[in-house]
Order: structure tokens, then C-alpha cells, then sequence
């Protein structure tokens, strides 16, 4: 997808830099893929712990004394 933005050329630098990109598209893309696995990763962690475990006690010690 062809898109003509306006970016300060100062950050893009440093961004190709960073990352170690070799061309600035490479760059945009990079951050682009670190920004969406930053949000999932933050949405994951908000979840964790939000839904609700009906195991009961004797299914619990069944499960750990397994072999």
C-alpha cells in the first residue's frame, strides 16, 4: 500500500538506528510491528487473571499427584 506521510526526519533517523534498519520503510514497518506486539502483549497481561477456575479441591490434588 503506497502512503505519503509527513515525519520528522530526526526521529526517523534515530528509529533506523534503533532498530537497525537499512531503509526507512523497513523502519516504519519495525515500529509498526512493535507498537501492535506492545498492545497485545498489554491486553494479555490485563486478561490474565480474568476469568474464573472452577476446578474443586479434590480435581486440584487429583491433578497434582498425577504420574
Amino acid at each position: 500500500m503506497r502512503l505519503s506521510v509527513t515525519v520528522d526526519p530526526e526521529l526517523l533517523e534515530l528509529a533506523e538506528k534503533v532498530s537497525g534498519s537499512h531503509t526507512k520503510r523497513e523502519a516504519i514497518e519495525r515500529a509498526l510491528h512493535a507498537l501492535i506486539q506492545e498492545h497485545r502483549r498489554t491486553e494479555t497481561i490485563r486478561h490474565a487473571g480474568a476469568f474464573r477456575l472452577t476446578l474443586t479441591r479434590r480435581t486440584l490434588r487429583r491433578l497434582r499427584h498425577r504420574d
